[in-house]
């Protein structure tokens, strides 16, 4: 008999901003959507008691104000100042580097003025990420068995469409696995809380959301066990060794572009072979 599916409980998204018109407009979309919001206007005090927030939604601007041309990057605030959140995405009206969100180790960044409907499929594909198996249902395949048996299942992720789709039919002459195929790290996810691969080959840098945000969401995220990670980059070694938030990250295999598909397939063997035993898919 199938479980009954538990009620998702509400996203809880925490607003922090001084921007009091943005932060009530962003309070009455998120309502709408079901979600529990607190809203902390910086610089006044709130007390969240034992109230834990799923994403932080953090306006930069305050950080930044009367900052020299520059300058703002380097005076946004660091996570220890930051409330607690699983995910933190962060708004601002001028853009940041690459290097400094993956140091803050942000998920997202959106470039002000932005669409809503944009930041709510952000904040919807991350519901899907904290719900537990029993709210989001017994329908979605096993952490062990694909619709097809043992074969390890590969995400193939990349915004060039040529690209994922030369990479999709490369792997499929010379390894028998399950492939299937997005084109932005959004969708990626979506594909993972539904389909569960064994391993996830991404390109590290997309819109929406980079190879390495993605990666993140999925450590932090309810699944009970994360994919495997191969990340194709044109940086060199010598590149990726100045990006400590990279090092840290042991359980990753990069790949440089351009590369031979039998480096790739070697890659993906060795990520697979990094998962526990319980999760890796039988040979």
């Amino acid at each position: 008999m199938a479980r009954a599916m538990v009620r998702p409980r509400p996203l809880r998204v925490l607003i922090v901003g001084q921007q009091e018109s943005l932060n009530t407009i962003l309070e009455r979309h998120l309502r709408q959507r079901g979600y529990e919001v607190r809203v902390l206007l910086r610089g006044g005090e709130i007390d969240l008691g034992s109230w834990v927030g799923d994403v932080l939604l953090y306006d930069m601007d305050g950080d930044r104000e009367g900052a020299r041309e520059g300058e703002g990057e380097k005076l946004l605030q660091p996570p220890r100042s930051w409330p607690e959140a699983r995910f933190t995405v962060i708004m601002g009206s001028s853009s940041v580097s690459r290097d400094r969100l993956e140091e803050l180790g942000v998920v997202a960044f959106l470039l002000k003025p932005f669409d809503v409907g944009r930041l709510l499929r952000y904040l919807g594909t991350l519901h899907r990420l904290v719900q537990t198996s029993e709210e989001r249902g017994d329908y979605f395949i096993s952490d062990r068995q694909g619709a097809e048996g043992n074969r390890a299942r590969v995400l193939i992720v990349d915004d060039d469409v040529d690209v994922a789709q030369t990479i999709q039919q490369s792997l499929k002459a010379v390894a028998d696995y399950e492939l299937a195929v997005a084109h932005d790290g959004l969708e990626a996810l979506e594909r993972c809380v539904e389909w569960r691969p064994h391993c996830v080959v991404a390109d590290l840098i997309m819109p929406w959301m980079n190879g390495y945000q993605m990666m993140r969401c999925l450590k932090r995220s309810a699944l009970p066990s994360p994919p495997a990670f191969v990340l194709m980059s044109a940086l060199t070694p010598r590149q990726l060794e100045r990006r400590p938030y990279l090092r840290e990250e042991k359980s990753v295999v990069y790949v440089e572009k351009p590369f031979f598909v039998e480096h790739l397939q070697a890659a993906i063997e060795q990520a697979l072979q990094k998962l526990a035993p319980a999760t890796r898919p039988l040979a």
